[in-house]
């Protein structure tokens, strides 16, 4: 009979793994690091933290802002950074991810019967690249992160021999995560269903064990259908199910930049060494980043080879089903998305702690030396990365003194800003300025000097991610017409640093939203029909160009 872990254990574990993370992000003053979108999502939330009542629902977010709405709110309360949500949204990551912490404590205490490897495999899984980035980060994907892992460990004990009660239960976890984050359900559910279907038990019974787990997920789904219903924003089941976020826009898509996007996520996922970003950083950073798979692979055979004998046990079936089968399947799915994103990766690796507790469970009765190598080794993640995020600390004080310093130099009354897209600077001017997007060929403007909007901009990447199906001369003409009517208007365009980048620089750009193959007709456009003289340089924000015609 395995042995629930005190629970003097577990809080002790959520305290230390808090105060870490809090003191972390005091530390680095930067909560934007390698993405800024939690800047986006904290402006989403503002309705859920100023009135709920009137607050919109996101259909594929459909319970993260009401989540994190409250507990702004209460943090606001106790005079927690009273305000600043972005900042906010940082510390609640960090509670939610301490969470996490003892989800993995306590299955692995559970699964391995060791205090001491629950302790160590808990340290290994928040020392991980992107579960301590996105634990100190304004990032949305934390809450819906936790709610699943959850789910995956209550299968993986208890779907060796499963009840009608612990399949319901776990099915509810994993909506309710799910329904913070719409995408999750994808690599899970296939892999939940399986561990089901292979346990020791007869045909018809699994296949009705498959069916409670299905109507869990549809009853849970269902309630909070009903809930929301009549709320602004509120949306039916079926919706609920299916928001399609994502589909048929520039994220997705198959092609070959994509492997080394994924290359970049997978070894970023356990050690950030950069190429975070686009293929040709990440074909620049190819060999840190293939040590760091490489060392994943070794874990992984590793563990394979000393629990092979083990292989017939109903349990470790089901947890080698239930984590192996959300990779399997994740990692599909984020090939056809964003396999260098943090957040795309970080539900569907967990795998690596369980291989590594497994690894600690078989290994450390041995030898004092062994267990001495094993305990540091355990450790090793969470140092290398925490150096490795004090390379950005102190950059949200630079960025807004960036944006002060470009407001100075360039009034926002009469110029007109064209970025890639990616750039951080466009996040805080969103924030700042004013809570507008990028033109896209939709905007009718007054002519120059208009203070509103304050923040008017042309991005390069919004053609490809809006209109996957456009050919790179109808892409080059929509930038080339949103151009134009600005210097129609009698606005100064100014150009980021985008103007000096070399056509490979910006063919890697465009081949994070598939777009690479549009790369020479915007490059000629650009250069053959414009041209552009230094006007601004910024240690953060970088170089600006002011455009003209030729």
């Amino acid at each position: 009979m395995t042995r629930t872990p005190p629970i003097w254990q577990l809080l002790f574990a959520f305290a230390l793994s808090l105060t870490v993370l809090c003191g972390l992000i005091g530390w680095l003053q930067n909560v934007h690091i390698i993405s800024s979108n939690g800047m986006y999502k904290s402006i989403q939330a503002e309705p859920w933290i100023a009135d709920p009542s009137t607050a919109r629902l996101d259909p594929s977010n459909y319970l993260f802002f009401p989540l994190y709405g409250v507990s702004v709110r209460l943090l606001d309360a106790l005079g927690i950074l009273r305000g600043v949500p972005w900042k906010q949204f940082a510390y609640l990551n960090a509670f939610w991810a301490s969470l996490g912490t003892v989800v993995v404590y306590a299955f692995v205490h559970r699964l391995t019967e060791s205090a001491r490897v629950a302790a160590l495999a808990s340290m290994f899984h928040l020392g991980c690249g992107f579960v301590l980035l996105l634990s100190v980060i304004s990032e949305d994907i934390m809450p819906g992160y936790v709610f699943v892992l959850a789910s995956m460990a209550l299968a993986g004990l208890w779907f060796d021999r499963p009840t009608w009660q612990r399949i319901a239960l776990v099915g509810v976890l994993f909506t309710l995560g799910w329904l913070i984050e719409w995408r999750l359900m994808f690599p899970t559910l296939p892999a939940l269903a399986l561990a089901l279907l292979v346990a020791p038990e007869p045909m018809r019974r699994r296949i009705g064990h498959v069916l409670v787990l299905l109507v869990s997920i549809l009853a849970t789904s269902g309630i909070v259908q009903l809930l929301w219903e009549g709320h602004t924003g509120a949306i039916g089941l079926h919706d609920i199910l299916w928001t399609g976020k994502g589909v048929a826009t520039g994220w997705a898509g198959l092609t070959w930049d994509k492997a080394w996007m994924m290359l970049s996520g997978i070894g970023n996922y356990f050690l950030l060494v950069g190429g975070f970003v686009d293929p040709r950083s990440a074909r620049e950073a190819a060999f840190p980043l293939s040590l760091s798979v490489v060392v994943q692979a070794a874990i992984f055979v590793a563990s394979v080879i000393l629990l092979w004998p083990r292989r017939h046990e109903p349990r470790l079936r089901a947890v080698a089903v239930v984590f192996l089968g959300t990779l399997g399947a994740g990692q599909v799915l984020n090939f056809y998305s964003q396999p260098q994103d943090p957040q795309m990766q970080i539900n569907v690796m967990p795998w690596l702690t369980v291989a590594w507790a497994l690894l600690l469970a078989a290994l450390l009765p041995s030898r004092r030396g062994v267990a001495l190598v094993l305990t540091v080794l355990s450790l090793v993640p969470f140092v290398w990365n925490v150096s490795a995020l004090a390379r950005w600390r102190g950059d949200d004080s630079r960025w807004l003194a960036a944006t002060t310093a470009l407001e100075k130099r360039f009034p926002p009354d009469s110029s007109v800003f064209l970025y890639f897209g990616y750039e951080p600077i466009t996040t805080w001017q969103y924030a700042l300025w004013s809570r507008t997007w990028d033109w896209d060929n939709r905007v009718a403007i007054p002519p120059a000097p208009s203070a509103d909007p304050k923040f008017k901009w042309i991005a390069v990447n919004a053609g490809a991610i809006r209109h996957p199906g456009w050919t790179g001369p109808e892409h080059a003409a929509a930038l080339k017409r949103d151009i134009d009517l600005a210097l129609d208007r009698g606005y100064r365009v100014v150009v980021s640093e985008l103007w000096a980048w070399p056509r490979d620089v910006l063919a890697a750009y465009l081949g994070t939203v598939s777009a690479s193959g549009r790369t020479d007709a915007i490059y000629r456009m650009l250069h053959d029909d414009f041209r552009a003289t230094e006007a601004f340089s910024d240690p953060i924000a970088g170089t600006y160009y002011e455009l003209r015609r030729r």
